[in-house]
């Protein structure tokens, strides 16, 4: 035996991750006993190289003997540290090789309270649906897994453990409880979340020192006004009323705000100033105008809901449109009743396909086969494609988007203005929803002209008359103008950006995420791809790739 050797059997814990294979397998063969002894640490080998990551060491210790169930100085085993690192594929291989996911630490918690301290969603997921462990688990503490994740942060992981039905009653030993977890977090999401899924009840619970999760949350440092907020006001609707209000209305003033403004500004603009209704009107334009551009795409409610405001500004002014054309202006006294049907056939089209596209289903994925089964594979490393949110394999050319929280088949974007994604299922509709957009457009743009024209100027035509008029004394109409010429070039934009995607067999995901196909179609191919869209009701694609990485 030589001194190296001798040093390298003595401090084998220590060395291991630093020998190369066939050194590290000689040096076990020689001394089987070695491969669970500890280094300086109180560490194995095994749960040296789990803390490292390294699966190939990880593997190859297994394959040496190493037990993936001996317990360091710490009291922790290797499927414990690899849960806490958040790495599936370690935890696997050491579950598939004996690694038990039920054994308890020092502290009493098992496997699943250190996946969800790490934050790894598909790891809880893997041991919820594969190894089906106990996700009301209590440690030494009386600590959940769920108590964790709302301490620590992890929104999704406890929506994960408020789906699965986890007990939102049980408290640790100083009487707090998930909700007062959340409030500790400071994240009024998470809060949110609790309340929502029926701990309403634990606002008012105290814990042993006395205070209510509010009271909690304004005793934390690092917990943000907005939490503290929030925790105080539905503490207060819940101790006024016994319940706490949802996010339906606040839901649904962002949806009609828009539309109530500009009216509001309409109406003000008539009593107050009639005969300069400009002088109300345009500053209230323009407010509402600047209130829209300060929109964010999730409402400020701690729900996260997509904001409907954009949709409200777009239905409410294609309608608002509408109901001047038609009873304000009654253009269809002025011009020929040949197009006064078509204009009401494009209206009644344009409705339908409003109303098909916001309520209808964009091409959600639907899970093809069992979620545990789906999992196995994530494990396995053979899965492509695998959606955490959703839990499903997630097919080519598809998304999950984060506002409808849903994947969805062959995705082109996500719409503001229809609060809705486009896909498979709408992506036709959508392209000829433009195209009324802009018929209809054009169609109020000139009725307008020809109405104005014929009732304001006198002989000659005075452009400068027609807009003082419209200033001064009919607002409605000229906002509307305002809005109309500035939605026509938009929609102008959209239809030639979606006509040149399309035609390159793309969409518009497609082309931001894999950029512009090398070979350059031909200005005849990108036609026929065009047409063939038109005429088959989807994107003519040339090739399948996928969107997801390998999980």
């Amino acid at each position: 035996m030589t001194a190296l050797t001798a040093s390298v059997l003595k401090n084998f814990a220590d060395v291991a991750l630093s020998l190369p294979p066939p050194s590290l397998e000689a040096a076990v063969k020689q001394n089987a006993t070695i491969i669970n002894s500890k280094g300086y640490d109180g560490r194995t080998a095994l749960q040296k190289a789990v803390l490292s990551g390294n699966l190939a060491s990880v593997k190859l210790l297994i394959h040496l003997g190493a037990d993936p169930n001996a317990v360091s100085d710490a009291g922790e085993t290797a499927v414990h540290l690899g849960c806490g690192r958040g790495l599936l594929s370690v935890v696997v291989a050491l579950l598939r090789n004996r690694g038990d996911p039920f054994l308890l630490d020092s502290s009493g918690r098992a496997a699943i309270h250190h996946a969800v301290q790490s934050g790894s969603l598909v790891l809880v997921q893997y041991l919820a649906e594969v190894w089906t462990v106990n996700l009301d688990h209590k440690d030494g503490r009386d600590i959940t897994p769920l108590h964790v994740a709302a301490i620590s942060g992890h929104l999704s992981i406890v929506k994960f453990l408020l789906q699965r039905k986890v007990d939102l009653c049980p408290c640790d030993v100083d009487g707090n409880s998930v909700l007062h977890a959340g409030a500790r977090g400071g994240q009024s999401g998470i809060c949110w979340a609790i309340v929502a899924a029926g701990g309403d009840h634990l606002l008012t619970h105290m814990n042993k020192e006395g205070m209510k999760p509010s009271q909690l949350a304004h005793k934390g440092v690092n917990v943000p006004p907005d939490c503290r907020k929030w925790l105080d006001h539905w503490t207060k609707q819940f101790e006024q009323k016994g319940r706490v209000e949802t996010a339906f209305w606040p839901w649904v003033f962002q949806l009609v705000k828009p539309a109530v403004a500009l009216h509001l500004v309409i109406i003000l603009s008539v009593a107050l100033v009639p005969r300069q209704e400009w002088l109300v009107g345009l500053p209230g334009f323009l407010v509402v105008l600047t209130i829209m551009a300060r929109q964010h795409h999730r409402m400020r409610h701690p729900s996260g809901l997509a904001n409907p405001i954009y949709l409200g500004a777009y239905g409410g002014g294609m309608f608002s449109t509408m109901l001047c054309y038609v009873l304000w202006l009654q253009a269809h006294f002025y011009i020929h009743p040949f197009i006064t049907f078509a204009m009401w056939t494009v209206m009644f089209l344009h409705v339908m396909l409003f109303c098909k596209l916001v309520y209808g289903d964009p091409g959600v994925v639907k899970p093809q086969e069992p979620v545990k089964e789906v999992l196995c594979r994530v494990g396995d490393g053979t899965i492509r494609g695998y959606c955490i949110e959703c839990q499903l394999t997630a097919p080519p050319l598809s998304h999950h988007c984060r506002l409808c929280c849903s994947c969805h088949h062959y995705t082109d974007h996500h719409c503001l203005f229809l609060n809705t994604c486009i896909a498979a299922n709408n992506h036709w509709n959508f392209v000829i929803f433009i195209m009324t957009n802009v018929v209809l457009m054009i169609g109020f743009l000139w009725g307008a002209w020809i109405v104005v024209k014929q009732t304001v100027t006198t002989g000659s035509l005075d452009v400068s008359e027609m807009g003082w008029h419209l200033l001064e004394k009919d607002v409605w109409t000229m906002s509307l103008i305002i809005c109309n010429i500035g939605s026509l070039l938009w929609a102008f934009s959209l239809l030639r950006y979606q006509f040149s995607v399309i035609g390159m067999q793309q969409t518009t995901l497609c082309r931001l995420k894999l950029g512009a196909p090398k070979a350059d179609l031909t200005f005849c191919k990108r036609l026929r791809n065009v047409w063939s869209f038109l005429t088959r009701r989807h994107v003519p694609f040339i090739q399948q790739n996928y969107y997801f990485g390998q999980v």
